[in-house]
């Protein structure tokens, strides 16, 4: 169960990085804008646009990407720990 949480807490915290370094970046972050994503999901036009991935997938491609990247982050970041701490 120590791992699920492990799993869920790199989680959180890259797309915390991911949002705040798209939020200071703005318009410049024009690959994958996570911030652009939580715009739109509350209901708010993206104040940078829409990223190279919105434009050639879609919004819920945009969407998809974003998670994916977190869990993928989130995955190798609990790898890491896990092999480096001792049990």
């Amino acid at each position: 169960m120590k791992t699920a949480y492990l799993f869920l807490l790199f989680n959180a915290a890259s797309l915390i990085v991911m949002l705040v370094v798209d939020f200071v970046l703005g318009p410049k972050a024009e690959f994958l804008n996570a911030y652009s994503v939580l715009q739109r999901l509350v209901g708010q036009a993206p104040s940078a646009g829409e990223s190279l991935v919105a434009r050639n997938i879609g919004v819920p491609g945009e969407f998809a990407a974003v998670i994916g990247a977190n869990l993928i982050i989130g995955s190798i970041l609990t790898a890491i720990v896990r092999l480096l701490t001792p049990r």
